[in-house]
Order: structure tokens, then sequence, then C-alpha cells
């Protein structure tokens, strides 16, 4: 069996994903790469990869499905983008129950309740399915490797910033667009501890409804009205930070603004001096390095990738003034 190991994995993948990224080099990899059938042919059979989200409508993943799509192109294989629009995991995993009862032999999740996952995905594994998590994890389900950010420490880091800008005083408020899901949980873990540890004084953390950006600012609005002395504010999504950017244009805010991911008009809110900060965790990768990754252990026959808690962390990617004009030009594609 071929040997694996992460930096080749890393080294494997990073050509394709840079003129990924960038829109370019999507053409189906059998009119380029004369080994792509060959591939094919080693199985036997056809190879059927996935990506199943909870949310498939939240403007975040825009670049994780590109990722998604970019990858299946590259490599000539069947990948399926599919999901739930609705957070509705009953649904999703009545769909994924179907991807192991069709032939997919390798699967990448963006779970939103982490324990509902547990049943599902060791029922596939036993199937001879190869399921990894991406974004959001499932930690105790089996699933073979998460890819994504280390959410406590980047939303420490985050806080951290956001205090410094406060002057290490004051109150903060935190949004969570995702109830119940782990990888909310953890940030806002990494959060309350980044912003304590700066000097500031928590007011709450406020849910909120980023399939509504009409809802989503308005609950910035009462969070604002509410608490008047407020000195500065940390959304913990993305959509969150937009609106809150939004919000504080509207009411002639003071406060500073340290948010999350790499939406589009935040990164312009960024450069217009409205928002201060965004930590992104990108999102492109975790559609694109999933699939990779199933593809070399399904069609290649490749080692399972050992890390310790099985996590494939991704760098943080800290955005300010400074060189928010690098992420604009990179991450204009999925604008709109």
């Amino acid at each position: 069996m071929p040997s694996f190991d992460r930096r080749g994995f890393l080294q494997g993948a990073a050509a394709g994903a840079a003129a990924g990224i960038l829109g370019v080099g999507a053409a189906r990899a059998d009119e380029t790469r004369p080994w792509a059938a060959w591939v094919r042919s080693y199985m036997n059979r056809p190879v059927k990869l996935a990506m199943t989200c909870s949310n498939t409508t939240a403007p975040y993943y825009t670049p994780t499905r590109a990722g998604v799509q970019d990858a299946g192109a590259q490599l000539g294989v069947e990948v399926l983008w599919t999901g739930v629009p609705d957070t509705n995991t009953v649904a999703q995993i009545a769909q994924f129950r179907q991807l192991v009862a069709t032939g997919y032999q390798g699967i990448a999740v963006i779970p939103l309740e982490a324990d509902a996952w547990i049943a599902p995905i060791k029922h596939a594994i036993d199937r001879g399915v190869v399921v990894v998590c991406t974004n959001s994890d499932s930690p105790r389900s089996g699933r073979e490797l998460f890819f994504g950010q280390d959410l406590v420490g980047a939303a420490e880091a985050q806080g951290r910033m956001l205090a410094k800008l406060a002057g290490g005083r004051g109150a903060v408020a935190m949004t969570n667009c995702a109830p119940g899901m782990l990888a909310l949980d953890r940030r806002i873990e990494g959060a309350k501890r980044g912003v304590t540890a700066g000097g500031l004084e928590i007011v709450g953390v406020f849910n909120t409804d980023p399939s509504d950006m009409g809802s989503d600012r308005s609950t910035i609005r009462d969070i604002a009205r509410s608490h008047p002395n407020l000195t500065a504010m940390m959304p913990l999504c993305g959509q969150d930070t937009a609106a809150a950017g939004l919000v504080k244009q509207e009411i002639k805010a003071q406060w500073p603004i340290v948010g999350t991911d790499l939406i589009y008009q935040t990164l312009e809110m960024i450069r217009d001096g409205v928002i201060d900060g965004t930590v992104g965790q990108q999102p492109y990768m975790q559609g694109y390095l999933p699939i990779m990754y199933l593809y070399q252990r399904v069609a290649l026959n490749g080692r399972k990738l050992d890390l310790p808690g099985g996590n494939y962390f991704m760098e943080n990617e800290i955005v300010t003034k400074k060189n928010v004009g690098y992420y604009l030009e990179r991450e204009k594609r999925f604008a709109g």
C-alpha cells in the first residue's frame, strides 16, 4: 500500500488549489492529464465522492462548493456537492444514507449537530466508506479526519485583537448564528477566553438568523439599543460580521468590530474602515482538500493520514486594512 504523509499531501494539492482559487485550471482532468483514465481503470469501477453540507444557502459555503467542484474537475472524477438548505439534520442524514446506499466511496460531511452524526457515520464506515468532516466536526463518530480551523485558538486570537482595539476595557457583545453547532460552541469558548484575558466584560452571546440579512441586522440593532455603553462588537459568524458593519454605519457607532470569515461585503467594509478585522478559515480549502484526500484514499489506496486528534487544522487568515487588498482580489470570484 502506498505511503501517505501530510507534507506530500499538501504539496500534491497545493498547485491545483492555487489555480482553482483564482478561478483557473478547471478543465476536466482527462483533457490535460493522460493518467486520469488509467486511475479510473485502477478500481474497475467509477470513483464517486461527495460532500454534504448542513446549509447550502449560506454565503459562507460558496467558496467551499467551488473548491469541491474544482477538485473534481482537476481529478476527472464524479464529485457531488449536496446537502440541505435549511440546517435540517434529519433530512441531511437521510440524504447521507442514500449516498452510502448508492455506492459513494468517499464522503465529506459538514455537520450541524455533532452527536446526531455518530451512528450514521459509523454505519457508513462499517460499509467501507471513507468519511471525513470539514468546517464543523463530529469527533465521536469515528470520522477519519476533520479539515478546518482550530476554532478555539482562532476565536481566542480574535478576542485578544478586539480587546486591544477597545483599549482593554468596557463591554463586548457576541453573536451566534448556529446554536447547538459544535463549531460555534468551540468558537464561543475561545472568544470568551480571548476578550476576558484582554480586559473586556461580556454582556451576552446573542443568537442570529444568518439566512435573513434583515433579521440579522435587526438583532444587531437590538443589541446596540439594549447596551448603549457597548465598547466592542464580536460577531462569530460571517453573515453576522457583515450585518454588524452595516448597522455600525447606520447608527454611526464607534465601537470596533473584529469578526469572522471572508464574505466579500465584510472585506469591502474593512477596506472602507468600518470593520476593523476578520479571521478567515479558508472555506475554499475546506472544500478542496477533503476531496483531494478522499481521492487518494479511495482511488489510490493511500494510507490514512495520522494526525493528533484526527485534526487537519488550517492556518488562520487574519485580515485588516493593511492586507485586505490581497483578499479582495483573491475572493472576488465568490462575490455577489
